[in-house]
């Protein structure tokens, strides 16, 4: 492992990337988890599918932060 990468931050990183994976592979059911209890109805597809589209995002930046030292060491 390179230089520079400490545990706390790997925690943190693997957090926002594993809370990114389930946004991306079921948004309906981390609504329903975390977030229907201060709804009165359920929101609509066009909803779920920015859930989807942002835990994407979340998991590219997390995946390009934690490549980046490999990537500045191989020079």
């Amino acid at each position: 492992m390179p230089k520079g990468i400490l545990l706390f931050p790997m925690l943190i990183f693997g957090l926002i990337f594993v809370s990114g994976l389930l946004n991306a592979i079921s948004p309906r059911l981390m609504w329903k988890t975390f977030e229907s209890w201060k709804a009165t109805k359920e929101p609509s597809n066009t909803y779920f599918m920015a859930r989807r589209i942002s835990g994407i995002l979340a998991m590219l930046i997390v995946s390009g932060l934690l490549l980046f030292p490999y990537f500045m060491s191989r020079q």
